[in-house]
This record gives structure tokens, sequence and C-alpha cells, in this order.
């Protein structure tokens, strides 16, 4: 990974990414599709729980939260948010 690679639960609140590759256990991947963790999907970390995990992330018009545990399994590269957000 280059500096800018990260896992999803490397990013900062209020940083945003664009989604390189959804992995984790078989079902786990199956659901992060689903959700819209797909290739190119822009992703912003809105904040985290008092404890820090969980986290929630702004995705495809929703908000979800993942534990960190499951944010690693998802890679992205930071970029700075796109105009609509």
């Amino acid at each position: 990974m280059d500096n800018s690679e990260c896992a999803l639960c490397d990013l900062r609140d209020g940083e945003c990414g664009r989604v390189l590759s959804a992995g984790g256990c078989r079902e786990l991947g199956r659901r992060l599709l689903d959700l819209g963790f797909v290739e190119g999907a822009f992703v912003k970390r809105l904040f985290a729980a008092p404890s820090g995990d969980p986290a929630a992330y702004g995705i495809c018009g929703a908000v979800i939260a993942l534990r960190a545990d499951d944010a690693s399994g998802i890679a992205v590269k930071k970029t700075s948010p796109p105009e609509f957000w």
C-alpha cells in the first residue's frame, strides 16, 4: 500500500476514501458488498462511539456502523470529499 492507502478503520473522523476492496470472511464480504462497500464507492468516517468502537461511516446515502475488526478488511484510498458531501 502507498501512503494514501489504508484500512477503513484507519480513517479519522471526517476523512474520506474510495473503496479499493472489501474482504474478510466470505459471509462478511458478501454483506459488505450488499451494504455498498463496492470498488470505487466513496466512504466517509462520520464519528465513533465514545469507546472508539464501533464507528459510523457514510456510504451510498446510508450510515453504517462497523466494528474496527470488520472495517480492517476494507481497503480504501484516502481522498478529498466529493462535492456532494
